[in-house]
């Protein structure tokens, strides 16, 4: 798979893709090493887990951000690949949205993301991720 694939939206429906359009805006922030646009798509204080290495790191929403590495001269980006899952119940909504890291034009490792989200003020935000990573051939 190359880095420019894209996912399966087949089947999505107008807000299901617009519950995505959140994450992949705030994912576009690691490529565009913009951490105001990546901040502007979450609750701050929301939580996070991150499986790393087996060992769950909790930390906030914010706290995510500021651990990006925006200051390595390497190009990042994490596109959203497969066929995520979008489920919706008015104003919460979830996405499993598996995903590749590509650093320098190299797929760096491979996970899933599980977001949640809540509309406020008649917007999509993301309230909650959890995530995993693997080296691609694990």
């Amino acid at each position: 798979m190359t880095q420019s694939a894209r996912y399966n939206t087949d089947g999505l429906s107008e807000e299901q893709l617009a519950v995505l359009a959140v994450a992949e805006t705030f994912l576009s922030g690691i490529r565009l090493r913009d951490k105001a646009l990546m901040l502007a798509q979450v609750l701050p204080a929301g939580g996070a887990t991150l499986l790393r290495n087996g060992v769950p790191l909790h930390t906030t929403l914010a706290g995510v951000v500021e651990r990006l590495p925006f200051d390595w001269p390497q190009k990042m980006s994490e596109p959203i690949v497969g066929t995520p899952v979008v489920l919706i119940d008015r104003d919460i909504a979830m996405a499993w949205t598996p995903y590749e890291f590509w650093m320098d034009g190299n797929l760096d490792h491979v996970g899933t993301d599980i977001w949640s989200f809540v509309k406020k003020d008649g917007r999509w935000i993301i309230s909650g991720v959890a995530d995993n990573n693997r080296k691609p051939d694990e």
